[in-house]
């Protein structure tokens, strides 16, 4: 195996650690940084279209170069020339007017690496100050590490994207008036948002152990006047084919006197099966 190849592999092997082990917002970063020192590049950085007359570059090395912005459409045009494969400049000074000549001026040599993801395609550019021979082993390396680039750059943005969704959601039911209790059959995992935390006496919201939102819910419901009524209806609950129920009144005594009219829903899905459980003054 030749020094290209392990270099391939290693890009690869510390890519995938990184992946289980640590934070996905620093992930392309540290690939970018990662391919710099071992391509022994003099610059690399990433350069994203975020529009129709945006390219800016990001995770830069160098860190200077972040957040100069370029023409798209002339980059654009060069990638079409090459059919959006990756383009090898031995003598950059050998080549007129070319459209990354703000960010190549002071190097030798470079490589443009097409990557196509979605919802904005990125170029990671690479740069040397020394004139560099692109041998077949260094490309077939740089093709290698191109995929796996591909791979971490749409993994990050399905990661983001759905990190989104999942912090909107969980803003969304945090400010209902009513508490919502999640409790999944796995015996792992549960949610609460914040109304539902303070009915529980629990720390906080968010995830909680069920074993933890059981607990909290059987204080609850031994702090009421009809305790017996909620143990029956319990019992009609868990044996009705609908499996769920609604206007289940749960009256509490003590110093802060309270009914809660609740519901429990059944929510099952592909990779979900468990109960919501919502309480309503």
């Amino acid at each position: 195996m030749n020094s290209w190849e392990n270099k391939a592999l290693n890009f690869i092997n510390q890519t995938s650690r990184w992946d289980k082990e640590k934070h996905i917002s620093s992930f392309l970063a540290f690939s970018i940084s990662l391919v710099k020192n071992l391509l022994e590049a003099d610059i690399a950085l990433q350069l994203e279209f975020e529009d129709e007359n945006t390219a800016k570059v990001k995770n830069a090395s160098p860190h200077f170069l972040n957040e100069i912005v370029i023409s798209p459409d002339p980059v654009r045009k060069l990638l079409h020339r090459h059919a959006f494969k990756t383009i090898y400049w031995t003598e950059v000074a050998a080549i007129p007017d070319h459209p990354l000549h703000e960010l190549l001026r002071d190097l030798s040599s470079a490589v443009i690496i097409p990557i196509n993801t979605e919802p904005h395609n990125s170029l990671l550019i690479l740069g040397w100050t020394t004139q560099q021979v692109f041998e077949t082993a260094f490309q077939d390396c740089i093709e290698t590490i191109r995929l796996r680039l591909k791979e971490i750059l749409t993994h990050t943005q399905q990661q983001l994207y759905f990190q989104g969704i999942a912090m909107r959601f969980a803003a969304i039911l945090h400010c209902l008036p009513h508490a919502v209790i999640f409790i999944n059959n796995d015996g792992f995992s549960g949610w609460v948002n914040q109304k539902a935390a303070d009915i529980l006496e629990l720390s906080g919201p968010g995830e909680q152990l069920p074993a933890i939102l059981s607990d909290a819910m059987t204080q609850l419901r031994n702090r009421a006047v009809n305790t017996d009524d909620i143990y029956n209806t319990a019992i009609e609950l868990f044996a009705s084919p609908e499996n769920a129920i609604s206007n289940w009144e749960w009256k509490l005594e003590g110093a802060d006197p309270r009914t809660y009219r609740v519901s429990c829903l059944p929510v099952t899905s592909q990779r979900i099966n468990g109960r919501l459980w919502i309480f309503e003054e």
